[in-house]
């Protein structure tokens, strides 16, 4: 397993793209967005590397309203595309700067 992390801020309107290479022979991946506050809305983009658009997730996309988001991207049984993934970070309703963890696990 390969853990690539980052803390970071993003204000209201704002979006932080992160970029994260993924090498071969992984087998899935585990995104893992925190900003631990329900007051405050923030949405992750996700981006294979050829540009293909995964989809958009917010706080209730992994069942629970709890400022996370949890994504899992098991492609069924073949690898995850190698090269640079790329994650959006929206702040769709946020008071002030909210800080997050961004964490993606390769296996």
């Amino acid at each position: 397993m390969t853990t690539l992390g980052l803390s970071d801020t993003v204000g209201q309107g704002e979006t932080n793209r992160h970029q994260f290479y993924v090498g071969s022979e992984v087998a899935y991946l585990e995104i893992y967005l925190n900003w631990g506050s329900t007051s405050d809305s923030l949405a992750l983009t996700i981006y294979t590397p050829s540009g293909s658009k995964i989809g958009t997730f917010r706080d209730s996309s992994d069942g629970m309203m709890d400022g996370k988001i949890h994504i899992d991207i098991d492609p069924d049984g073949n690898y995850v595309d190698r090269g640079t993934w790329t994650l959006d970070v929206y702040g769709e309703k946020v008071s002030s700067e909210r800080s997050y963890t961004l964490n993606l696990y390769q296996y």
